[in-house]
């Protein structure tokens, strides 16, 4: 355990123990502001992991509120109210997350309002929806304050651990890749429109929770007043200041936006009545502090969390950030790697592994590969060369079923045009992107896991209850991630965000989360960008290892032609999308169209093409 988390975890402890000495009143408060607080936490899983904006939770809250005061007024046991309020929440957000299929940032954002507008407007305005006459009687063990106080803390206590499984499972990985990478996430096997449809159901589980807290304070509800758009709209406020994604700085903005209002009862500073003091003073913080602190108070704890760790333990608070010479018995264990179910066997029983005949990918009339026909034989490494422009990308996602594309490629006698993109990383495909196709705002380890993910057959719902086959599961995943890390000296930044570390670095990084799927052919698209002479020869050895150790084909796009010459044994040379060479790399880049296409002369004095 980290200074910071030893810390962190003490100065709960305390806030807990002292939050039981201010008095049963306000014990009462209290379970409010917990209520508020676990709502909060159910929009900050739409806002922080899925990037979408909900302007509805005040209508979840009240549905909650108002199913479980209902459902226990007709008789159910309050275990079952409380999970009728739950399931009614989780039903109404997921039908408010439909047009997200389709749609998504601020437009998702008017439709969740329209939602919004329309509980307040005709839902909560029809008695047999609300509670108006129904009371919910708490079981006796609950009928005090300190009771209801500590049930509160063990719902919020359930919350915390929910927001933790998504966090260490499937659920979480796939959250960030639809937020961050959604026209790249199935290629790792991610589907943009269930894992939205997840995250609202999860959203609205937590929020219908915090509903249920509420109704259990209230016993009965007979006005919308708390449920109305404002309410939203202080939400949206609470996670903004709070900061994104970080559960703490969440429970401490909901203190100050719900809670500390209702503790001060005198202002003397100036001769106003509290409740309109205190509204225009909490709204002139909230500015401030947005200016002040963009990452929220969150932001705030782990600056103040790095910099213990930095007191009492400065070389791992800053890990070096190049990656470190690769342990010789690491090389040996990433075999391991290649033990992955195939989706489909060799049809073929041919030495060509990768073969294009008449491949076409036009944009709006525009043709950016023109009948490429090239053939990529097993065990080869094989060079994509020629201007930016020229097709080659293009051709990448030809391959892996991100373009439009026509004629035929074919994989291990496995036509692939028509495939998803899931299907072909099933296949033994794996790629790199040219402009980084990972995601910065997350660790280096969940970057490796989520190129995995199409390797776990088990839903990401089931992971989160630990169901199935899913801890085995992950158990694997993890395991390999150590080992593709370990294997380009990367596991030392395996818990640094990726976004802290070198352009160079995280293009290994990026080879590495390929490595860890364990291809059959890997496409790499300029992995030497970025990288000094040094590492650009370390990667050299590298990829002359993977075809070693792993027995993998490899195509590569490149510029730097010293590295394919050391690397390659066959190139293919590329120009607006139609092929113009192909042969040895040492006899390619002599041949005066090539060095043409990549000088703009037809100048063949110079000796060829090195650099």
């Amino acid at each position: 355990m980290k200074p910071s988390q030893a810390l962190a975890l003490f100065a709960a402890g305390g806030v807990l123990a002292a939050s039981f000495l201010v008095g049963d009143v306000k014990l009462s408060i209290l379970v409010g502001v917990l209520a508020v607080a676990i709502a909060a936490l159910g929009l900050d899983v739409l806002v922080a992991r899925v990037g979408e904006l909900s302007l509805a939770h005040a209508a979840f809250f009240g549905i909650g509120a108002f199913t479980t005061v209902n459902a226990g007024d007709r008789g159910l046991p309050w275990p079952l109210a409380i999970l009728a309020g739950v399931v009614a929440t989780v039903i109404a957000a997921t039908i408010a997350g439909l047009p997200s299929l389709r749609i998504r940032g601020l437009q998702v954002a008017i439709t969740t309002l329209a939602f919004q507008v329309f509980a307040e407007s005709f839902l909560f305005t029809r008695t047999d929806v609300t509670a108006a006459g129904r009371e919910l009687v708490r079981p006796p063990f609950l009928e005090g304050d300190v009771q209801l106080y500590c049930f509160a803390l063990v719902c919020l206590a359930l919350v915390l651990a929910l927001r933790h499984r998504i966090a260490v499972t499937k659920a979480s990985r796939s959250f960030f890749a639809v937020r961050d990478i959604e026209t790249r996430a199935k290629c790792f096997g991610v589907e943009p429109g269930p894992t939205k449809l997840l995250a609202y159901a999860l959203s609205g589980a937590i929020v219908g929770l915090a509903g249920a807290v509420f109704a259990m304070k209230a016993g009965s509800i007979s006005a919308k007043e708390p449920f109305l758009l404002f309410e939203s709209l202080q939400l949206v406020a609470i996670v903004v200041v709070g900061g994104r994604g970080s559960a703490t700085g969440i429970l401490t903005a909901a203190f100050l936006v719900k809670g500390l209002s209702q503790f001060v009862t005198t202002v003397p500073i100036v001769d106003l009545e509290p409740d309109r003091i205190f509204p225009i003073s909490a709204a002139l913080l909230l500015v401030i502090a947005v200016v002040a602190f963009p990452a929220g108070i969150g932001g705030v704890y782990r600056v103040i969390g790095r910099l213990v760790d930095e007191v009492f333990d400065p070389a791992g608070a800053r890990p070096d950030p190049r990656p470190q010479p690769v342990d010789p018995a690491a090389a040996e264990h990433a075999a391991a790697l290649r033990d992955v179910p195939r989706a489909v066997r060799l049809r073929v029983p041919t030495p060509a592994l990768l073969v294009a005949d008449a491949a076409r990918v036009e944009y709006g009339g525009i043709v950016a590969l023109d009948d490429l026909s090239l053939e990529v034989r097993r065990g080869e490494i094989v060079g994509l060369i020629g201007a930016n422009g020229a097709g080659k990308s293009t051709f990448f996602n030809a391959v892996s079923g991100l373009g439009p594309t026509t004629g035929s490629i074919t994989y291990r006698g496995e036509e692939l045009v028509g495939l998803s993109p899931a299907r072909r990383s099933a296949l033994g495909i794996a790629r790199t992107f040219q402009d980084m196709g990972l995601v910065r705002a997350e660790t280096v380890r969940q970057n490796v896991l989520l190129a995995q993910t199409w390797l776990v057959p088990t839903p990401a719902a089931a992971g989160l209850f630990g169901l199935g086959q899913s801890v085995r599961e992950e158990h694997d995943l993890r395991r390999r991630a150590d080992l593709a890390l370990e294997l380009f000296g990367l596991g030392h930044l395996a818990d640094v965000r990726l976004g802290d570390l070198p352009y160079g670095t995280t293009r290994i990084v990026e080879i590495a989360a390929s490595i860890a799927t364990g291809p059959e052919l890997l496409l790499l698209d300029e992995p030497s960008a970025g990288l000094g002479p040094e590492e650009s020869h370390a990667l050299a050895d590298s990829l002359l290892a993977l075809r070693a150790e792993l027995g993998m084909t490899l195509v590569v796009i490149e510029h730097h032609v010293p590295l394919i010459a050391r690397v390659c044994d066959y190139a293919y040379c590329l120009e607006s999308g139609s092929l113009i060479a192909e042969g040895r790399p040492d006899v390619v880049t002599q041949q005066p169209q090539v060095i043409a296409s990549f000088l703009g002369r037809s100048d063949a004095a110079t000796g060829g093409v090195s650099a």
